[in-house]
């Protein structure tokens, strides 16, 4: 294993929690290596006064017990500082959330010279799906034992560090000089790095960089046949029942295309939809939102810094090295997001993004949100694009309402706009006033509706003269800006009508104003339906059940897409119990009803599944969805993944990957949710008219994400046992029964309950 040559210490914390402070270190592990070579190693336990959480004590193995007898933190602090050094070099995985909570604890390194080894790893392993020490440990074969402990995570963290320096000896010239000009202008710690970077370049570009894009996230689909699309029309609006089947988009895509009529294919999720697709160069283009674009002014003003931050520096590097256009041409990673959004990325009056709409082809593919933004801003420039014979297609309707709520949303978030007003007097009183009114008005609730009443006070009229020279003070950035002029539209009385307005304070603290419209449809039908030709893609069955997006009037009968089935079974006699005490082969993602259950059964099973080799991934405890996946992915089977259906629904797996999609618990909305309360109001009977079909829809997303990921012969289980004990449970089995090929009856009394498997 080849090191840098240079001393340094390789350091990692067990914790309680993420919260400096509120959560303590329970252990403490060091490494520090001289000339290449283990110098000195270093593992303490620490005692604390409060329990471990079940959480911590199931993903560490530490166990209160274990902590009983050993020296607390005081103790051992002086003996912690001296292990680390007085200015030796820091290296860790994620290091400055080690940093964070050591600083908690009275030990203070914010100001030393430190090197992320998860930021390196995403500089020269473009390649990985993810960067977490366990995932990246399986991938590189890294010596990784025990895993979640302090020392076990070093030993893996030093290797890592070598193979990061193993594949910085391959970079060509260019690359090498780009990286040592950044680095040396860069933090501490990576100005250390720069010093001792290799002399002699590689001759030729790695394999490794030849890409510079993350893996997509596997095979494209073979489209089979074309579909029928309807004749376009003036106006109005023509529905086709979708289809399970994963080919279905690249089937339009290609019916599109030998149309040669003008098309807008409007998708859910863009990015997702087209690493799936195969699209002719010339006669297709994707219309990237702004915030995904790089903007090349903005990139070459980030280069010509005088200095850099460490995750400007690593950035940086990547934009050298790889000449992005947008964000997926690069493997953006960690506090790398936010510089992209702050520094990099275009907005809605950038250049570059405008071109995007300058003589589009005849099949042109956006996402929903985009799409909307511009029919409900005449000045856009994607407006001129349009014709009005442009033929619009929208796949994934029973998402339309969701979509459209946030791209006719209005919302100012206090923390985003304190950030902007950081050395501006004027705003900061502003501000002051602001989260008076927010105070006097909300009355210590976490969500209050606004009322005509609170907009027509005294404080509130004064808030609308204060704002008017920020809108248009063109020295404050446009995000902060449009927060503002979000601001503006929400104080006023007059546009109050027909909007569902609110203050909202979540759990941190963080408080914002926001305002949706109360209806969703009558928007769609001014600036759509009436508008352009339009084809809605609707979940089989659901033509009379998408009320908050269909127009009032009477719509032919909808053309079914072929029907795709798949084995799906109804088995109400299991338990989630069940299914995780005799786990299923192959690999399975369970759908759970909420991420307090997931905890529940994380404490409760990990140990004994562990002991029988099943891997079990769990939301909000294994990660985020990101390493999530890698790790599924990465995972032997047997394994399971919980999480909830609303996860599951923005999961990328490839095909042929997953045996089994278990849907323990119907995935309902929160009768009490702010904006969807207010709609199902509207409702005689808001349970079977609103709610229940919002259901039956999710189900239909679920089951075609599932058919996306599923194998050969991958099957469905539905366990809810409310589908056989509710009055509306007749009503979703035989929803779901629809498309299922084959079902399998609870076992006869005596027979085992595991059977199916």
């Amino acid at each position: 294993m080849h090191l840098p040559s240079l001393p340094f210490v390789v350091l990692d914390t067990e914790t309680t929690g993420f919260v400096p402070r509120a959560n303590r270190v329970i252990e403490f592990a060091s490494v520090r290596m001289e000339n290449g070579k283990v110098a000195e190693e270093f593992e303490t336990l620490i005692s604390i006064p409060e329990d471990v959480p079940p959480t911590v004590q199931v993903l560490t193995h530490i166990t209160p017990q274990m902590l009983t007898g050993k020296p607390s933190f005081e103790q051992v602090r002086a003996t912690i500082e001296s292990k680390i050094g007085a200015d030796t070099l820091i290296v860790g995985q994620n290091v400055g959330f080690d940093i964070r909570m050591l600083k908690g604890e009275g030990i203070d390194l914010s100001e030393r010279a430190w090197i992320d080894t998860s930021m390196l790893a995403s500089l020269v392993f473009p390649e990985l799906s993810s960067y977490s020490l366990g995932y990246v440990s399986a991938v590189l074969k890294l010596r990784h034992d025990p895993v979640h402990r302090a020392l076990g995570d070093v030993h893996a963290t030093v290797e890592l560090l070598g193979k990061c320096w193993e594949r910085l000896q391959e970079l060509p010239p260019d690359e090498l000089r780009a990286l040592f000009e950044v680095f040396s202008l860069s933090s501490p710690g990576y100005r250390r790095l720069a010093e001792v970077l290799p002399t002699v370049p590689a001759a030729k570009r790695p394999k490794w960089m030849l890409s510079g894009t993350r893996p997509t996230r596997g095979k494209k689909q073979a489209a089979g046949d074309r579909v029928s699309l309807p004749e376009s029309q003036k106006s109005g609006v023509t529905l086709i029942e979708d289809s399970l089947a994963p080919q279905t988009l690249q089937r339009i895509v290609d019916t599109a295309l030998a149309a040669k009529d003008p098309t807008w294919i409007i998708v859910k999720n863009l990015e997702a939809s087209v690493r799936g697709l195969t699209l002719p160069e010339g006669e297709s283009r994707v219309l990237m939102p702004a915030a995904l674009l790089l903007d090349p002014d903005a990139a070459e003003a980030l280069l010509l810094q005088p200095s850099f931050t460490s995750d400007e520096a690593t950035l940086a590097v990547k934009v050298r090295w790889y000449r992005p256009a947008a964000h997926r041409d690069l493997p953006v990673h960690g506090e790398e997001r936010a510089v992209w959004y702050g520094k990099l990325a275009c907005t809605n009056q950038s250049e570059t993004y405008h071109r995007q709409f300058q003589n589009t082809p005849s099949v042109v593919l956006i996402d929903h949100q985009q799409f909307l933004s511009i029919l409900a801003n005449p000045e856009h420039p994607g407006h001129r694009a349009l014709s009005p014979n442009t033929r619009i297609l929208i796949t994934d309707v029973s998402m339309l309402e969701d979509t459209a709520t946030r791209a006719f949303k209005w919302q100012a978030v206090l923390d985003h706009l304190r950030a902007a007003a950081e050395g501006r007097a004027d705003l900061t009183g502003f501000l002051d006033l602001l989260q008076l009114w927010i105070e006097r008005v909300r009355a210590f609730q976490d969500v209050r509706y606004l009322t005509s009443q609170d907009l027509e006070t005294k404080e509130a009229r004064v808030l609308r003269e204060r704002i008017v020279p920020f809108i248009s003070d063109e020295t404050l950035p446009e995000l902060p800006r449009r927060d503002l002029m979000d601001l503006d539209r929400i104080l006023t009385p007059e546009l109050l009508a027909r909007r569902i307005a609110w203050i909202e304070q979540r759990q941190g603290g963080s408080q914002s104003v926001q305002s949706v419209p109360e209806r969703i449809g009558p928007l769609l039908s001014s600036l759509l339906y009436e508008a352009h030709p339009t084809i809605l893609t609707i979940p089989p069955g659901s033509s009379a059940t998408l009320r908050e997006i269909l127009p009032a009037t009477d719509l032919p009968a909808a053309t079914p897409f072929p029907p795709f089935t798949l084995p799906l079974s109804i088995r109400t006699d299991l338990a989630l119990d069940d299914l995780l005490r005799n786990p299923p082969p192959g690999k399975s993602v369970v759908l759970v009803g909420s991420r307090r259950i997931i905890e529940e059964k994380y404490v409760e099973y990990t140990a004994e599944l562990e002991k029988k080799g099943v891997e079990m991934i769990c939301q909000n405890l294994s990660g985020g969805l990101e390493r999530m996946t890698a790790e599924f992915l990465a995972a032997p089977a047997p394994a399971l993944w919980l999480l909830t259906p609303w996860g599951y629904e923005d999961v990328e797996l490839p095909a042929e990957i997953v045996d089994r999609l278990i849907i323990a618990s119907l995935p309902f909305d929160h009768p009490s949710h702010t904006v969807l309360s207010r709609r199902a109001a509207h409702y005689p009977n808001a349970f079977e008219d609103y709610f229940l079909p919002r259901l039956e829809h999710r189900l239909f997303r679920l089951l075609r994400t599932f058919c996306r990921h599923r194998t050969f012969q991958g099957e469905v289980l539905v366990t809810d046992d409310r589908l056989k004990t509710k009055s509306y449970g007749k009503r979703a089995m035989a929803y779901l029964r629809r498309f299922g090929n084959a079902e399998q009856d609870a076992p006869k009394a005596g027979e085992p309950q595991m059977g199916l498997f």
